[in-house]
């Protein structure tokens, strides 16, 4: 499969382009069929190895009879040197037994670096679940509410089991008076651990919420220094986030705010019991 076959194509702030091109090609082509046709069929005829192929089952509900879908935009999850996460947030339009379909996924897409350099999908995580419902907070109620959170389908999803951690949901509600923040992503289909390590993160937990774009513009086309950027990254800490994670580091060796390749793409809020909130001195 080629990179060069995806229809996303990267902005110039973009860090490691052909990985996400390679992710976004993966999707595209196990993502559209027609009748007759399969994601998994797709993907082994573009050259797809059969095991990689076969985890794309999760873009081919068994109801549908065709489908299109559209790469919404692939953030980082996570980069090694030979390794990488990419967690693509898509659009789907199917056609079902029982009428169209349209959803949005988020989708944990796992790459490796082949001898020579290029990168190849190996895998797409099946995505995980934060349990079964609760009752709704006034927090977890008036974020579903406000116009100003622009919640992805899975994001929605989350906040409506009533699992998401309130202390999140408050520092994310205020926010919105001062800013529109779109969310890539919060639990479903983020990577459960701090890539590449085993330690559990925030995410797996319901305590993380991952911004990709801050009054309208995404925050990988933001230059550096971006006063919006900061003020957003500065006020989340002063609400009570003890991660503070983006393209800019705001107080350099000392906890809670940082910036890595992962997080030129996004800014990372998270709460962890029992931390203080991320340093503004």
């Amino acid at each position: 499969m080629s990179a060069a076959a995806s229809r996303w194509q990267p902005a110039p702030g973009e860090v490691f382009p052909e990985i996400k091109r390679t992710a976004a090609a993966f999707l595209e082509t196990a993502g559209n069929w027609s009748d007759g046709g399969t994601a998994v069929g797709n993907l082994v005829r573009a050259g797809a190895s059969a095991i990689s192929a076969a985890t794309a089952s999760v873009l081919h509900p068994s109801t549908a009879r065709a489908g299109e879908l559209t790469v919404i935009y692939p953030q980082y999850g996570g980069l090694a040197p030979d390794t990488a996460a990419v967690i693509a947030l898509v659009e789907q339009n199917l056609r079902t037994v029982s009428g169209p379909w349209t959803r949005e996924l988020v989708v944990d897409v796992r790459l490796a670096r082949r001898p020579g350099g290029s990168w190849t999908v190996e895998r797409l995580v099946a995505p995980t679940s934060l349990g079964p419902p609760l009752p709704l907070t006034d927090t977890a109620a008036a974020v579903l509410a406000e116009p100003r959170i622009i919640l992805s389908g899975p994001a929605q999803n989350d906040v409506s089991t009533g699992r998401i951690d309130n202390r999140l949901l408050a520092i994310l509600h205020a926010l919105s008076r001062e800013f529109t923040v779109a969310i890539q992503v919060m639990h479903t289909g983020h990577v459960q651990t701090v890539y590449p390590t085993a330690r559990v993160s925030n995410h797996a937990v319901g305590r993380a919420v991952d911004i990709r774009e801050i009054d309208g513009r995404p925050v990988v086309d933001t230059r550096p220094g971006d006063e919006r950027v900061l003020r957003l990254m500065r006020r989340a800490a002063e609400l009570g986030a003890t991660e503070v994670g983006g393209p800019v580091d705001l107080n350099g060796p000392r906890k809670g705010f940082f910036s890595d390749d992962v997080h030129h793409d996004h800014i990372h809020l998270g709460v962890t019991p029992g931390d203080p909130p991320a340093h503004l001195r």
